[in-house]
């Protein structure tokens, strides 16, 4: 019986180059930090106490401060257990198909605002937010998922801070 033969280095170039493609593809897919940034008609030093005094009060921004250093202007904070309403405005999870089905059980966010000085008049503000969404699948397994920004809570942060709104 004669079988038809498969060249092994052609074979195994086909496998490695198949493996390359499939691994970059879901290096791009990961998601990503994306900065937003807003220019602010007030000096660095009172846009930077304006947001710090944002993030230190629980009960307006429902956000807990991290971390703050005055001298670079640099604002870390943290929001837990955001519920699903708020969830769905800010951000998205790419989720396989196999977790389709998992419902989000806690939803957090790391945000990091850094105010630049252009000026005696004039800031600007950086805010990067970092989501994390904690899914629990059908079998009751949990899972922690990044997940990108659909920039909603950026724009609330540089409207706080006094950014000019885009128009709609």
């Amino acid at each position: 019986m004669n079988r038809p033969r498969i060249p092994v280095r052609r074979f195994s170039s086909a496998a490695a180059a198949a493996i390359v493609i499939l691994w970059s593809g879901i290096a791009l897919a990961q998601p990503a930090v994306i900065p937003r940034i807003g220019q602010v008609p007030r000096s660095a030093s009172e846009t930077y106490r304006k947001l710090l005094a944002y993030f230190s009060n629980d009960g307006a921004s429902q956000f807990r401060l991290v971390k703050a250093d005055s001298k670079a202007r640099t604002i870390i904070a943290r929001r837990d257990g955001i519920d699903t309403g708020t969830w769905s405005e800010w951000a998205y999870c790419k989720m396989s198909p196999t977790h389709l089905l998992d419902s989000l059980a806690d939803g957090a966010v790391t945000v990091k605002v850094k105010v630049e000085g252009v000026g005696r008049h004039t800031s600007y503000v950086h805010v990067d937010a970092d989501f994390e969404g904690t899914y629990k699948s059908l079998t009751a397994t949990q899972s922690a998922q990044r997940c990108v920004s659909k920039g909603a809570l950026e724009q609330n942060i540089l409207a706080t801070a006094g950014a000019a709104q885009p128009s709609t």
